[in-house]
């Protein structure tokens, strides 16, 4: 059983993944590394966001994003789960100084939605 140090955690929420779990995402994972290292694009968060309505919270939670802030994009849009994600996710491209998608989908793997992921991102 391994467990994990609060650093490890906190680069786990920060969108980067330690060497071990790097290594069994690749081992399952139908995107080549080039592909996981790729900068994270605007149809890429659409498709991901398309695909990920219903985990918008956790997505957030993470990719580093603070409760109260997450709480806003429910209050800015509470009739679209689609607009919160895709909002959160166009706000976490810009604020992310090289967001890739492999970033992205380590927040999906996290929130149980890598499969839907992977599949939107095969895609594009």
């Amino acid at each position: 059983c391994v467990t994990e140090s609060p650093e490890d955690h906190a680069r786990q929420a920060a969108g980067s993944e330690t060497p071990r779990r790097r290594k069994s995402s690749q081992s399952g994972s139908s995107l080549s590394e080039s592909e996981l290292q790729r900068s994270v694009t605007l149809t890429n968060i659409l498709e991901v966001a398309r695909a990920a309505r219903t985990k918008w919270w956790e997505i957030g939670v993470h990719l580093g994003f603070e409760l109260e802030e997450i709480d806003d994009y429910e209050v800015k849009h509470p009739n679209s789960m689609l607009k919160r994600l895709s909002t959160l996710l166009a706000d976490w491209k810009r604020r992310e100084e090289r967001p890739t998608v492999g970033m992205l989908l380590a927040a999906c793997r996290k929130a149980d939605i890598e499969g839907a992921a992977k599949k939107a991102l095969q895609k594009h």
